[in-house]
């Protein structure tokens, strides 16, 4: 694992407790990209990522990473969590730069239903935010 993971993978664990948009922001690369089973092709932008991760975030209940696989730079997560009485598992691909910052995340959930109702959530959240 690199120096640059493991600092990353610190402050993303604080961010995931904390659920601070402060400490995320700080984490995100200004080209970071993300990619979702709920959209077709991945998005680029670092507000665009920070605001998926932090609409995303507010959703989750019961949230924990169950495994982690590290190499170099490329970092696997795997977690469980719920929205509202949906169960979730997913993992989240992060590819971290050499600066310790998410270049890119993708993510990846079952059961679809699950997926359903967390796009559902993203939506309104940031439909709020955007009002």
């Amino acid at each position: 694992m690199s120096n640059e993971a493991r600092d990353f993978l610190n402050r993303w664990y604080a961010f995931v407790e904390k659920q601070d948009p402060a400490l995320l922001d700080a984490l995100v690369a200004e080209d970071a990209m993300i990619s979702s089973p709920a959209f077709y092709t991945p998005k680029q932008s670092k507000p665009y990522v920070t605001a998926i991760l932090n609409a995303v975030i507010q959703g989750f209940e019961d949230f924990i990473y169950t495994k982690e696989w590290v190499d170099g730079n490329e970092i696997i997560l795997e977690f469980e969590t719920r929205i509202g009485d949906k169960k979730l598992k997913g993992i989240d691909r992060i590819t971290v730069n050499d600066r310790g910052e998410m270049a890119h995340i993708e993510v990846l959930i079952r059961p679809l239903n699950g997926l359903i109702a967390l796009a559902e959530h993203v939506k309104n959240t940031l439909g709020k935010a955007a009002a």
